[in-house]
Formats: structure tokens, sequence, C-alpha cells
């Protein structure tokens, strides 16, 4: 008798288990495409980079607005609606646009789209970051294991175009050829830059200088630069009076030219730094905002090489 009741009871949990798995909600897909295909990219140099590779065969359209950088962004409700009606969205990962991630999950459509990290095939020449005794990080606003400004080298920008060709080919088969016209065309230019930047550089990689955020460490590694003296090693953490204090007497030892601030943020700890040391202040890009415009990446960083020769020199 137990054992009929036993094999009743498991009969009736299978079958619970087959009715729960029929009713599942279908997998969300990406939204039918009316005409060319729909991508959206998160920020500046991810934009860029899938503009060029797109070209006239697909829309691209960025998330954020002119100005707002990927740091801590707040998912709107027109996001949710630009989002949901395209087949593709590209953005940098290694933790900085995270909250795309989670927004996507929460997204009431039934239309959600396909996800390349520009970063995923990088692991291998990524810069981890190093965490201090606190247990801060010497990154720059974001969450990941790994610094995520991967775009400030062109060489790490060439394996970002060729993921975002190979996940243009695979939603928009028929345009395949074109894309990778496209992507080959601006790798080309990608090499250019990189090699001008290099022979622009060349003459300055002792120099000693002072960031405000430690945002450009695979610039600084591909140059060959002098890893430079950070202010805020914990973005948004000014320096206690004791790091200050250590933090001016470095600057006066390496006898750093110049202090260099962010287009993005009014650091007034800079301006008392500059003050009390009698050092310049100038800006250099970390290019998370910028003109959306095809160019404007290249544009972006020839500003910063002859900001650095301005100087440096």
């Amino acid at each position: 008798m137990k054992r009929n009741v036993s094999m009743t009871l498991a009969g009736l949990v299978i079958a619970a288990l087959v009715f729960l798995c029929g009713c599942k909600p279908p997998a969300a897909e990406p939204a039918p495409r009316q005409g060319k295909l729909k991508v959206v990219t998160t920020f500046f140099p991810v934009y860029c980079f899938t503009a060029n590779v797109a070209g006239d065969l697909a829309d691209v359209e960025n998330l954020l607005p002119p100005g707002q950088g990927p740091h801590g962004y707040t998912f709107v409700p027109s996001n949710a609606r630009t989002v949901s009606s395209a087949q593709l969205i590209v953005m940098n990962g290694a933790g900085l646009d995270d909250w795309l991630k989670t927004s996507l999950r929460n997204l009431a459509s039934k239309h959600k789209p396909n996800i390349l990290e520009m970063t995923a095939d990088m692991a291998d020449r990524m810069i981890e970051i190093v965490h201090d005794d606190h247990g801060h990080d010497h990154g720059h606003h974001h969450h990941g294991a790994h610094d995520p400004h991967v775009w400030l080298d062109p060489q790490m920008a060439t394996i970002a175009v060729d993921s975002i060709c190979t996940a243009l080919q695979k939603a928009d088969p028929k345009n395949a050829e074109g894309y990778k016209r496209n992507a080959e065309a601006y790798k080309e230019r990608l090499k250019t830059l990189d090699a001008e930047i290099a022979k622009n550089l060349e003459n300055i990689k002792k120099a000693r200088f002072v960031t405000f955020h430690n945002a450009f460490p695979y610039f600084i590694r591909r140059y060959g630069l002098t890893q430079p003296l950070v202010v805020e090693d914990t973005p948004d953490v000014s320096p206690s009076p004791k790091q200050q204090q250590k933090l001016y007497e470095s600057i006066r030892e390496s006898k750093a030219r110049v202090l260099f601030t962010e287009p993005q943020f009014v650091a007034k700890l800079a301006d008392r730094i500059s003050k009390d040391l009698n050092i310049p202040l100038a800006e250099l890009d970390p290019l998370e905002t910028g003109i959306l415009e095809p160019n404007a990446y290249e544009e972006a960083m020839r500003k910063n090489v002859r900001t650095l020769q301005k100087h440096l020199k």
C-alpha cells in the first residue's frame, strides 16, 4: 500500500513538473526587423566602433544622451523603448555598463535584443584592478575585476571591432561581406592612428605627470609612458590628510609637470593642489563621452596626444 502511495505521489510530482515546464513563458527574442538591422550602443567609443563597422548597412543608435558617461547611469523609460525595438546591443562590459544587463532583466517587453560585450575576447590582455589594504580599487567608477577603459588602446579597439563585426554578421547574414569590408577599412584607420600616436609620444615617455583618476592604464601600457601619480585612488573619495600629504611629497619629488583633470568631472581638489604646488592643470579626456560621429574617436585620441605633447615636452 505504502509503495502504491509513493508511486502515486512520484507520478503526481513528475506530472506537475511536466506541466510547469510546458507552461514556461517563451524565451525572449529580439524585436522583428522592419528594414535595416537596428543596433543600440551604450556610450561614445562603443558607438564609434559599431557605427564604422555598420556603415549604412544598419541603423546604430546610442543609448546615453550627449555628455552623459556610463558610470552609474540610471536607466529611464525611454531607454526601455529604445532597447526593446533593437535586434542587437553592443556594450563595453568589464563591469562598466552592467546597469544595462540589470535593466534588461527587468524589462517588461517580450522583445529583448541579443547582447555583445566588446571586451569578451580580450580577457588575456586586460589589466587587473589592484586593490589596496582597505579593499579599495584603483580603477575608475566600476565594479569589475579588470580595468574597463580598453578603448584608449587602438590595438584593443581593433579586437573590439572584430567582435562587433562578427556579431553584426550573425544578426544580419545577408550583409556579412559588407560588414567585413567596413571593419577592415576601419581597422586600417586604427592602425594608422596607433602608429601616429606612438611616433608623437616617443620623446615624452619618461615625463612625470599626475592624473585625477586612474583612467589611462591601457593608453600608458600601449605607448610606454611613465605611470602617473593619481589623486583619487578610489573615485569620488578624496584622499585623507595623511594620503594627501604623501601625494604632495610624491609630486614634489617626481617634479611632475602637469595635473590632468577630466572634462566630465569637477575637481576642486585639483585646483587646490595646483595652487599649493604651482603645478599647471590641463584636461586629458578618457573618451567616455563625445560627439556621436564615426571619426570622433580618432579625433579625440589625437586631441589627447596634442595635450600630452604640449604639457610634457
